[in-house]
């Protein structure tokens, strides 16, 4: 039996409370159907537990597959920017020097190279969305040719810049190929964007150790691959060097972007074991550290 809260006066003549009336209501059988269902929810979870366990395991993987793939969607189109600027650029100028057979060729080569980067991206992409594990996906990568195919989509953006970009010998790691794609377009493609003057860039490499002590992040005692992507952009005050990984986090509204591209590089060198930081002053450029384990 439950009874009711707030009692209901009752007042005599005068106005004054005689009494009350208050309500009795008789719960026992909604009692019983509750610890009924108490009971059959704990013997379901009984008997579901492992096979719950799985499910939800299973669930969380998709969920956050499919928000790997939007992302990735996302940062994929626009990778394939750069090769259709180039496409429209050279046709366009095929177009103004028809009768100039040897500008003619040069210019369908261009549109022919340009067109098959876009196809293999696009391959990369789809081949990146059939595959349900990322662990299907890890093959040998030389990062020389990375770097070549990303200089490459950026060939107009480095001639109008004439940006002057250098590199020591890089090696061959074991990770997804459009991730580092995507990586090394990011970082090249800011250095290059977020400059006020004719844009220098060096990539160096090195095996490192003991140095990867100050980053708890990191296996102490593993040997790591040190990357550096250092640039004499604009820069940023120091205290923003976290903050800039996050996703959707701009520092200058004064460029073009998402803010989605240092978030993904973040989750791609995360997604390969490794780390990422970042050394930066505001107009004395920013130097990009990576660590990718050595297998």
């Amino acid at each position: 039996v439950n009874v009711l809260p707030h009692p209901k006066p009752i007042f005599d003549s005068s106005g004054k409370i005689s009494g009350a009336i208050n309500l009795l209501v008789d719960i026992t059988e909604e009692k019983k159907r509750e610890k009924s269902l108490r009971e059959s929810e704990k013997k379901y979870r009984e008997l579901a537990n492992s096979l719950e366990g799985k499910v939800e395991r299973r669930t969380l993987e998709l969920k956050i597959r499919n928000e790997e793939l939007e992302q990735y969607a996302q940062v994929a189109s626009h990778d394939l920017q750069e090769p259709l600027r180039k496409i429209q650029t050279f046709a366009n100028l095929l177009e103004k020097n028809i009768d100039d057979k040897t500008a003619v060729k040069k210019n369908l080569e261009k549109i022919n190279s340009s067109a098959d980067r876009m196809a293999t991206l696009i391959k990369d992409v789809l081949k990146y969305s059939q595959f349900s594990t990322n662990d299907e996906l890890f093959v040998a990568i030389d990062l020389n040719k990375v770097f070549e195919n990303v200089k490459q989509d950026f060939e107009l953006l480095i001639e109008q810049k004439q940006a002057i970009i250098t590199h020591s010998e890089l090696p061959v790691i074991k990770g997804i190929p459009i991730q580092f794609h995507q990586l090394f377009s990011n970082l090249i493609g800011n250095a290059i964007k977020f400059n006020n003057q004719i844009p220098v860039i060096e990539i160096t490499s090195e095996k490192v150790n003991g140095e990867v002590k100050k980053y708890p992040q990191l296996k102490s005692g593993h040997d790591y691959y040190k990357i550096a992507f250092k640039d004499n952009g604009i820069g940023f005050e120091p205290q923003y060097a976290e903050q800039i990984f996050k996703l959707f986090q701009r520092l200058n509204d004064t460029k073009s972007g998402t803010g989605i591209g240092l978030a993904v590089c973040k989750k791609i060198v995360e997604n390969h074991k490794g780390h990422i930081a970042v050394l930066s002053e505001a107009n004395k450029g920013t130097t990009f550290i990576i660590f990718l384990p050595i297998s």
